[in-house]
């Protein structure tokens, strides 16, 4: 990942995180900044055009930094289910993303303070046990290398017995290590979706081969068929999928799968057509209910029970998790 700017908060510098991630950036051009909104929160932005000349902006995450899960997300059958978020925005551009219509900047925050971060959830595990999807509002595994916050994750599940944590990509990492409580999941999409939507991702044959590296060195894996997008010829673009998983990996030795459709909040919704004229998945005519913009309830259900219906020739039907 190559930024030609960063942005960084005058109080994160004496971070060593902050001075670690400029060691990786030589020639970058660094600019000092009072407070993070006050170039990610601006108005008048072009997130479209900033996507293709994404910056980076290193600060310290004040107020909350750990969430309760949203009813959009899957909760996958954890009880105290929450998600953080380390950084915001993803090096990747799906053109479904939530992402685009939620911040106002394609611009990437990196948060260093991640002993707070640490001090939250030791503060929640004296509720009981927790569930975290680290990697909701980025992908941490494909950004590791520079931010190492997928590292800082996996050293609390290794402290944290109590502490079960989600790592969500679209990358094609290299997974060696088998920690008991941490969770790889891979989003898998059709190559035709890739293709169209799924803009610097790794490609399919990259993630199934990577997922299955991950299953032989014991560590826990999750397949993503989330979202699942509708596409002319969506039923044979799914069924290819499956079976180019099962042709790889052992489905029967997942951890679990996630399965859903696409749906987005209707805010981030109306905020996405305003940014993006011009994206067809923005502009579909989806059915609004209970706030959350989805396809049509009769194409939802067909779509889920459908891909459903491929993995149970594969896994058994209590490992597969769906949305609604």
């Amino acid at each position: 990942m190559r930024f030609t700017h960063i942005y960084v908060e005058e109080r994160a510098l004496g971070y060593p995180l902050t001075e670690e991630i400029l060691a990786k950036l030589p020639d970058s051009h660094v600019i000092k900044i009072r407070h993070y909104k006050d170039v990610f929160d601006r108005k008048r932005q072009n997130a479209p055009l900033q996507k293709e000349h994404q910056a980076l902006i290193i600060a310290v995450r004040d107020g909350s930094r750990i969430f309760k899960g949203a009813p959009v997300c899957q909760s996958m059958g954890q009880k105290n289910f929450y998600y953080a978020s380390s950084m915001m925005n993803c090096p990747f551009d799906c053109e479904y993303c939530y992402l685009k219509g939620m911040y106002p900047s394609s611009n990437m925050v990196v948060f260093v303070n991640l002993e707070d971060y640490r001090r939250d959830v030791e503060e929640k595990l004296k509720e009981g046990p927790m569930y975290v999807c680290a990697s909701y509002d980025t992908d941490l595994l494909a950004m590791n290398q520079l931010t190492g916050h997928a590292d800082f994750w996996k050293e609390m599940a290794l402290s944290e017995e109590d502490l079960l944590v989600e790592l969500r990509t679209k990358a094609a990492v290299q997974v060696t290590d088998n920690i008991s409580n941490i969770i790889y999941a891979f989003t898998l999409s059709p190559s035709d979706v890739i293709g169209r939507f799924e803009k610097n991702t790794a490609p399919l044959g990259a993630r199934i081969g990577a997922a299955a590296k991950a299953i032989e060195s014991g560590a826990k894996v999750r397949l993503c068929f989330d979202p699942i997008i509708k596409i002319p010829e969506w039923k044979e673009a799914y069924k290819e999928l499956v079976e180019a998983c099962a042709g790889q990996i052992d489905l029967g030795r997942l951890t679990d799968v996630s399965v859903g459709t696409f749906r987005i909040s209707s805010d981030y919704l109306n905020r996405m057509r305003r940014a993006y004229p011009g994206s067809a998945t923005a502009w579909y005519p989806y059915v609004i209910k209970d706030g959350v913009a989805q396809y049509e309830p009769e194409t939802d259900k067909a779509m889920q029970e459908y891909v459903c219906g491929l993995l149970e020739k594969h896994i058994g039907r209590e490992k597969i998790f769906t949305w609604n």
